[in-house]
């Protein structure tokens, strides 16, 4: 009679653990830089032709700060810059299609995008890497 207690304490135990893992891979898998915060605007850099913008926004929640980044164009607006653990971002184009958001360089004309949560180092905030757009626009 006693081990039925501790079989439900081991089974719920494993529902739970199963459970949490099937989020975080989950999470970590079909995270999208679609969906997320909008945040309060804070400023904006046009490119040297004044045919695309980048918007920048500041996130401050419970969980800390962020800063996203749209590119806007006439003909569309998509997120090209997702960095947590920041409350300011440096930005300039470099050229007409690429811009340098803190120091990372992203084509944003051809489809490119940051993404922190692709890549994450254990020693800093942010990501050591970015990715491209693989969605047909």
């Amino acid at each position: 009679m006693k081990k039925i207690p501790i079989i439900i304490i081991y089974v719920l135990t494993f529902v739970v653990t199963l459970v949490n893992s099937f989020y975080m891979v989950k999470g970590a898998i079909f995270s999208d830089i679609k969906d997320l915060p909008s945040g309060e605007y804070y400023m904006t850099a046009e490119n040297p032709e004044n045919t695309a913008k980048i918007n920048m926004y500041r996130i401050k929640n419970n969980l800390g700060s962020a800063i996203r980044c749209e590119l806007k164009t006439v003909k569309k607006t998509r997120n090209v810059f997702w960095q947590t653990g920041i409350e300011d971002a440096e930005i300039y184009w470099e050229n007409n299609n690429v811009v340098n958001i803190n120091g990372v360089s992203i084509d944003v004309i051809s489809g490119g995008f940051y993404d922190c949560r692709r890549g994450v180092s254990l020693f800093q905030d942010g990501a050591i890497e970015g990715g491209e757009n693989t969605e047909n626009e």
